[in-house]
């Protein structure tokens, strides 16, 4: 197919945009929503996700290949050496450093352009070129029944001021006394101007006593206004981060499994930690904003009254800045993008540092990860450099516009003055009005390209606010007792972005009361099984059965508050030992507790403790052993008193001696029992074996 370089009129100027990957691992679908987004669809990453779900490992080229065929596009993927670059079709896909997929938009002499769902734009030397670019190209063309789709789902942001009662009360209040603020700062300068033109005749010093006066009452209510409005912005800021953080919070402890093992920690937290800056933006920012513009308006239609050539002066000099702004703001908001993601790197490696503690010292790697600390931290800083340099350039060309344009605006009306066209407190009242106005205005454009960058903070945050919630289709009539029979039809599980089925047709019947022992070869998908049976994943194919109604229609609610388990990497919380096997339970059973930590074997262990049950464990239980912290995990899960028990090495831990006593006292429970095991201790006390081998 041959592409001419025409361009119609009327037709659609084509745009590369740059989109950030959410997911470490999902490179490839955000090159291929870059390309079709270029092309004419209007998608996004939770299209293409459900389209064709990214494996965790990552994409490979067939992946992209296929993804891009169901859109409707031609693809070919040729091996180009660097000189050869320029001959291919752009936008392109490139294999980058081995792991990791970029968009090529253009090729130049000295550098090429790529988009780098990691970084975004970026402008690449061909020596650095030649280090990461592997040689693999897939260039992409439209085929000829190509339709634009339209699904591009963003976040409403009006939606996240839903259920704040008596917001907009608050906000007209805070709007009214923002503007009266605003009047006396317009009023000052008339009261310069009266002063300045009447403080040389004798015969008005009455009336000047009185003015002053005057306006010192008026300062008086300035003052009592601002320190009201001070307060009134800390009460409504602070009800509103409190709104805000609460309801991203809810949201996201409701988002599946999945969406947790597809990102780094400090990535989440990064995110979760948006919400501030834009909630500060979208209510006092704002409201000051729309203020700072109507004081524009006014302060130029009364400098305009008092001369329309200064005011043209000072309206050009503002023009330029303006302009100045507008073409220096893709390169900050790149910059702004790197340094958020940089920092939530940061992040990340700091808690798998502090996580990993004991490794890195028994290993002696405590240099090792300082180094990779600290690279991370430096790229960080140097991210923010760039956006410090940008900012003192800013305010550079501030002084030098402004002041070149202060000192022709005072130039200009001295001789204004000498020529009678202006009083001497004409002047000085004009040169108040263009201090408010200037000052008034770069605070405008300051904030408006403030708003256009917070796009990236809603970006960030739309990731978890845009994904949907664990479905619990909870069905009105499934209201009898749940008595703990299992079973599993047809069931078959791949992971995502992956052909490979990893449980194959399996099929499974559990009677209520009876133990099962799980056993296979590590990797066989034991732990999967499980996760799909406590409704953690969805199976690819099949279905969980409760007492013979399928999980879809009983509801994860209700299923859930039967069950309980203890999984390999299960954690405590900070807190007493009594709050980890009561699990933070409003209405404490002390009998209960008491009960199930001696079938647990662990009520002797924390009665020699120094404070019994009321002892603190430390930071997820730092200050106990590993056969205690499973002991206390078991504890918790038969607090819940539940009708079916989930154990994945549960006891892996323990002695023989305990493992068999505990393994005793579950035996006597009346309650279903799914168990994963290696050790012949467990498996022995099981009614049935299963072997997925």
């Amino acid at each position: 197919m041959i592409h001419l370089g025409l361009t119609l009129p009327g037709s659609r100027k084509k745009k590369l945009p740059v989109i950030r990957q959410d997911q470490f691992s999902e490179c490839g679908h955000v090159c291929v929503a870059m390309i079709s987004n270029y092309y004419g669809h209007k998608i996004d990453l939770p299209y293409l996700r459900a389209l064709n779900e990214p494996s965790i490992n990552g994409s490979t080229i067939l992946d992209l290949m296929y993804l891009l065929e169901k859109l409707k596009f031609h693809t070919r993927p040729i091996r180009a050496e660097l000189n050869e670059l320029k001959r291919v079709q752009c936008p392109a896909i490139l294999h980058w450093n081995m792991n990791h997929f970029v968009v090529l938009q253009s090729v130049g002499s000295t550098h090429v352009v790529i988009h780098d769902p990691a970084l975004g734009r970026r402008d690449v030397s061909l020596s650095e070129l030649s280090i990461s670019f592997t040689g693999i190209v897939l260039e992409v063309e439209q085929t000829d029944d190509f339709c634009a789709i339209r699904s591009n789902n963003k976040l409403n942001l009006l939606n996240l001021f839903n259920g704040i009662n008596g917001l907009k009360k608050s906000l007209i209040v805070l709007w009214l006394l923002s503007l009266i603020i605003e009047i006396f700062i317009l009023i000052n300068p008339i009261f310069l101007q009266y002063i300045t033109d009447n403080v040389a005749d004798v015969n008005s010093l009455n009336n000047l006593y009185v003015t002053a006066i005057g306006f010192i009452v008026l300062t008086l209510c300035h003052i009592f206004i601002e320190y009201m409005r001070s307060h009134f912005v800390v009460y409504l800021t602070n009800r509103m981060s409190e709104y805000f953080s609460s309801g991203v919070m809810n949201h996201l402890l409701r988002l599946p499994f999945e969406y947790f093992e597809r990102r780094h920690r400090g990535d989440i937290l990064s995110r979760f930690h948006s919400i501030n800056e834009i909630q500060s933006k979208l209510t006092t920012d704002s409201i000051n904003t729309l203020l700072d513009g109507i004081v524009i308006l006014l302060a130029l239609i009364i400098m305009s009254i008092y001369s329309l050539k200064l005011t043209c002066i000072v309206i050009f000099a503002l023009s330029l800045y303006l302009i100045l702004r507008t073409i220096s703001y893709r390169h900050l908001r790149n910059q702004t993008e790197i340094s958020v993601i940089e920092h939530a790197n940061v992040n990340s490696k700091f808690l798998e540092i502090i996580q990993i503690i004991i490794p890195i010292k028994l290993y002696l790697k405590e240099s090792t990860m300082y180094r990779e600390w600290k690279n991370y931290f430096i790229k960080a800083m140097n991210a923010d450099i760039k956006i410090a340099r940008a900012n003192i350039f800013y305010s550079t060309i501030n002084l030098f516009l402004f002041n070149i344009e202060h000192i022709l605006v005072i130039a200009i009306g001295a001789t204004l003055v000498v020529q009678n066209q202006f009083s001497v407190g004409m002047l000085i009242a004009f040169l108040a009005y263009r201090q408010v106005l200037v000052n008034k205005t770069t605070l405008f454009i300051h904030k408006v390209f403030d708003y256009r960058l917070m796009s990236v903070q809603i970006n960030r945050i739309s990731d978890i606010l845009m994904q949907p919630t664990e479905r619990d289709d909870h069905h009105v009539l499934v209201n009898k007792e749940i008595e703990g029979d299992l079973k599993i039809k047809n069931l078959n599980y791949k992971y995502p972005g992956t052909s490979q089925l990893i449980l194959n047709n399996i099929n499974l019947s559990i009677k209520s009361g009876e133990k099962v022992v799980i056993t296979g070869p590590s990797g066989i998908g034991k732990t999967t099984l499980l996760k799909i049976m406590l409704g953690l994943i969805v199976p690819t194919q099949g279905e969980v059965f409760i007492d013979g109604v399928s999980l879809k229609i009983l509801g994860l609610k209700k299923y859930r508050s039967v069950c309980a388990s203890v999984m390999q990497d299960d954690m405590l919380i900070s807190g007493s030992i009594l709050d980890n096997i009561t699990f933070m339970d409003n209405k404490i059973d002390i009998d209960r507790v008491y009960q199930v930590a001696r079938i647990s074997q662990i009520h002797e262990d924390i009665l020699n403790m120094p404070m019994s049950y009321e002892t603190l464990i430390g930071d997820m239980g730092s200050s106990l052993s590993g056969g205690q912290k499973q002991r206390i995990l078991i504890a918790r899960a038969l607090y819940k008193n539940p009708k079916i028990l989930f154990l994945d090495e549960a006891t892996s831990h323990l002695d023989v001696d305990t493992e068999i006593k505990i393994n005793n006292a579950l035996k006597q429970l009346k309650i279903t029992q799914v168990v994963i095991a290696h050790r012949i201790e467990s498996i022995k006390m099981a009614d049935r074996i299963i072997d997925l081998s």
